[in-house]
Parts: structure tokens; sequence; C-alpha cells
């Protein structure tokens, strides 16, 4: 093996743990705006990296009060996947979502880098919305519709 093609290998990407919230209200989520290195912006679910020593839920309920200033419930992990960060840092997150319930009101907090907050229904999602986050949204949105069209149905 060529030594460049171990150095390929030895700097390959920082692997980090994520935890995200799918904070839902009805028929709407609550993204959040954040910047990449290069400032261009994008939408996402809050939350955020998992420090050592700190479980997921840990991480979850600091991110969110970081972030938005605010407390919330913690509910079953919906799915998780991978997202590659742009920029210079070569990291590439694994993110476990998690069904949360908003305990207290969130506001924005500009010096986590959160350049704002919003409620949105699946078809209103941002152009620059995550796509992971746009795949989720929308599934997660259809399938709890037809879930509750077939409790109704069944009642």
């Amino acid at each position: 093996m060529s030594s460049r093609t171990e150095q390929q290998l030895s700097f390959g990407p920082q692997l980090r743990e994520s935890a995200k919230a799918l904070v839902v209200r009805g028929d709407e989520v609550l993204l959040v705006k954040e910047a990449h290195a290069d400032g261009s912006t994008f939408w996402t679910l809050p939350g955020g990296g998992v420090e050592s020593a700190e479980s997921r839920s840990a991480a979850l309920q600091r991110e969110l009060y970081e972030e938005l200033r605010c407390r919330i419930t913690i509910g079953d992990t919906l799915t998780r996947y991978w997202y590659a960060h742009t920029g210079p840092s070569n990291t590439v997150s694994l993110w476990f979502v998690y069904n949360c319930v908003l305990v207290t009101s969130a506001s924005k907090n500009l010096k986590e880098g959160i350049l704002a907050k919003r409620w949105v229904s699946p078809d209103e999602l941002p152009p620059n919305t995550l796509p992971q986050v746009r795949y989720l949204v929308e599934s997660y949105i259809s399938d709890e519709s037809n879930s509750h069209e077939r409790r109704l149905d069944h009642q």
C-alpha cells in the first residue's frame, strides 16, 4: 500500500453522534435555521452533538435549551440517519431523531448559531431544508395523518 493511500485512510472523516428532536404541533414541525461553514443557510431539526460521557437524551435536553431556551419531553427514537457536514471539518454525524414535545416555549438563540425558528407543514418546507429532514418530515406527518385517519375509521 502506498503512503498516499495510507494517509487518505488514516485521515478519514471524523465520526460524531448527534441527537435531534422532531417536535410536532398539529401538522407542523419545528425547524431551526443554521449556517454552513461557507455561510450558506439551511433548515434542520433542533439538536446537536453528543459530548463524551453524555447520553443522547441528556445531549438533546442540553442542545434544545442552548439553541431554543426551551425544555422538552423526549419520547421514542423515530429513526437515525447520516449527515456529512460541509466545510473543512471532514465530519460525518450519525443523527438519532427522537419524538419530542415542548414543555416551555422556544425562542432562537443567535449566540448558538440559530438564525431563526419556524413551525412548518410538510408542504411548506423551505427550499434549503436538508434532504434528510425533508424526507423525515414528509414521511412522518403523512404517516401520522394516515394513522389518525385509520384510528377515526375504527371508532
